[in-house]
């Protein structure tokens, strides 16, 4: 979570950022956002992915709003500034990768059914950037719908998403194996960093 706060921080586009939570734990996330962000405000979320996503809309008054998801913690200031440009421009700033992959259906036994076009198909990260008018229109037609991700909610209400480029150390942690990497991946950038501050103070 506070990966995701310092990149947010240093792509320099945001006003103010919030930081939704569950309501059983939001006195231990506000305790650990507060003891190096103190600006950061941290609000609680609601029973769903969704009803999250309107209680942090409820808790700013900005015109772009980004949504990201703390399980991808390597998200970087670039890709943050990328997805808010495009909502500037657009309306809406969808980070992801162009399935590269081929994609195939199976049936419940598993048995392959058909194989798919993927052209044209993308796995969708976060962040996710929306000018306010398109969430508000959004969540006027969700009613008490949930959706998946923001993108599909703006697209179940008749409005279009504009696809950003997304990274591929942007990752979401969702099983064990997600986090073994993760930690491979920590320690890989850590020990680059501690390399990089050694070789620096080497004496010529």
């Amino acid at each position: 979570m506070c990966w995701s706060i310092a990149a947010a921080d240093a792509a320099g586009m945001f006003d103010e950022i919030v930081v939704v939570a569950a309501p059983a734990r939001l006195g231990a996330v506000e305790a650990a956002v507060r003891r190096r962000y103190a600006a950061v405000r941290v609000v609680a979320g609601g029973a769903t992915r969704t009803a999250s996503s309107w209680a942090a809309l409820d808790a700013t008054t900005a015109e772009i709003v980004a949504i990201h998801d703390a399980a991808r913690p390597f998200v970087t200031p670039s890709l943050f500034a990328r997805c808010v440009e495009s909502a500037r421009r657009d309306g809406s700033g969808v980070a992801g990768l162009p399935l590269a992959d081929t994609v195939r259906r199976a049936d419940e036994a598993g048995v392959s059914v058909e194989e798919l076009e993927r052209e044209g198909l993308w796995q969708v990260q976060t962040p996710q950037a929306f000018r306010r008018d398109v969430l508000d229109r959004a969540r006027a037609r969700a009613g008490d719908r949930s959706f998946t991700d923001d993108a599909a909610a703006v697209v179940a209400a008749g409005g279009r998403t504009r696809m950003v480029q997304g990274e591929r150390r942007n990752l979401k942690i969702t099983t064990t194996e997600d986090l073994g990497y993760a930690r491979e991946l920590v320690a890989k950038e850590l020990a680059a960093i501690a390399g990089s501050t050694t070789s620096r103070m080497l004496p010529r």
